[in-house]
């Protein structure tokens, strides 16, 4: 957690928030979300980067986003040769922020940037924390395919990782930077970042946070692979485990 004798993170005049978006065939909502980002961060009470990761979209998406990093210093493009996955964008956009805070969002505008402040602010909450995970409590999805899976899915993440959230399938989050540098993304395990902190001994906490209707494009990335996710997440509980104490 933080400790008492360092300025609270609002207070702290150079504070930098790196907004970390993956996006795969979002063409559409390239301009939109990045004016939407401009025009509320013009409100935060800190400066913010915005780090746009292209993982291999066969639409325009790549050239969108270099017409904005054209028009914007603050903006950054990693463009990746092919389909790498959500994971290996995100953990490439973690490596090239600068932030003090890392907050990573979905590219299809379902995230409201508006809930940034607070998230960034609930970091500092006492007794101090290294994420805030967003809580969509009011998912705009469809029930059948999408939410009571989820709601299943997260019942079951919480109990296999003594981890207790509501929603593990946020992209929406606030994470001190220090926690997610040296983890290692692969596969789905973008999902479990907040596991992975608390298993490091970090805090955690969720915050409520908007969910907005798709209105262009369409879903790619989603929870079918949770099972597959899930030994995953044993694997790596295993390994740190026993990489601090062998056998």
């Amino acid at each position: 957690g933080s400790m008492s004798d360092e300025p609270a993170l609002l207070e702290t005049p150079d504070l930098l928030v790196s907004v970390v978006v993956p996006m795969l065939n979002e063409a559409e909502n390239v301009r939109p979300l990045w004016a939407e980002l401009e025009a509320v961060s013009a409100t935060w009470p800190f400066q913010a980067e915005f780090i746009f990761i292209d993982d291999g979209s066969a639409d325009a998406t790549p050239a969108r986003l270099r017409e904005v990093a054209a028009v914007d210093s603050r903006v950054t493009v990693i463009q990746f040769a092919r389909r790498f996955g959500q994971s290996a964008a995100l953990s490439a956009g973690f490596r090239h922020a600068r932030g003090q805070v890392v907050v990573p969002m979905d590219g299809d505008m379902q995230n409201n940037p508006r809930d940034i402040p607070a998230l960034v602010a609930a970091l500092d909450d006492p007794p101090g924390f290294d994420v805030v995970s967003g809580w969509r409590q009011k998912r705009q999805d469809g029930f059948w395919l999408r939410r009571l899976p989820s709601v299943m899915a997260n019942r079951l993440i919480g109990r296999l990782t003594w981890t207790r959230l509501h929603d593990f399938g946020c992209t929406l989050k606030a994470y001190r930077r220090e926690i997610v540098q040296d983890v290692l993304l692969y596969g789905e395990m973008h999902r479990f970042l907040p596991v992975i902190c608390t298993w490091q001994g970090g805090h955690i906490t969720e915050r409520v946070v908007d969910h907005r209707p798709r209105t262009r494009g369409t879903s790619k990335y989603n929870l079918k692979r949770t099972i597959k996710v899930l030994l995953d997440l044993l694997t790596v509980k295993f390994l740190g485990d026993y990489l601090s104490k062998p056998l």
